[in-house]
């Protein structure tokens, strides 16, 4: 049960981060519409990243590095029919982490983050999930 509530955490972060690189371009004068216009773009959106991931306070300034780094290079490697199919998925209200290439992306993310990362970010996962729950 705690590999399959991994695994669909995982999927939730990859998924939302791929999302995340098209809903970019939807906002107006944003730090990562601001990134797209530098002349080193996976550069510039690895430094939003660590901004942005750094505001929550939760990871060392090491695991921001390692995560961000292993967040933008997966996402740089989805393809705009991958996107489709998340969003696709999304519409019906399905979780992306059935695709085959969320799963393998899953697994190469948590190779990139290594064990220890891996258990960090799901901890504090499960930690927002369950407040988001009890807000309800």
């Amino acid at each position: 049960m705690k590999n399959l509530k991994s695994g669909l955490i995982l999927s939730t972060l990859f998924s939302a981060s791929a999302l995340m690189g098209t809903a970019a371009f939807a906002a107006e004068a944003n730090p990562l519409q601001q990134a797209y216009k530098s002349t080193n773009v996976k550069s510039a959106l690895v430094n939003v990243c660590k901004t942005e991931t750094a505001k929550g306070g939760k990871l060392t300034s090491a695991e921001v590095s390692k995560f961000c780094g292993c967040q933008i290079d997966a996402q740089g490697k989805v393809t705009e029919a991958q996107k489709w199919e998340i969003q696709s998925a999304v519409n019906q209200k399905k979780n992306p982490s059935s695709l085959a290439f969320v799963q393998q992306q899953n697994k190469e993310l948590k190779a990139c983050f290594g064990p220890q990362l891996t258990s960090k970010l799901e901890t504090l996962t499960e930690a927002a999930i369950k407040a988001a729950q009890a807000k309800k």
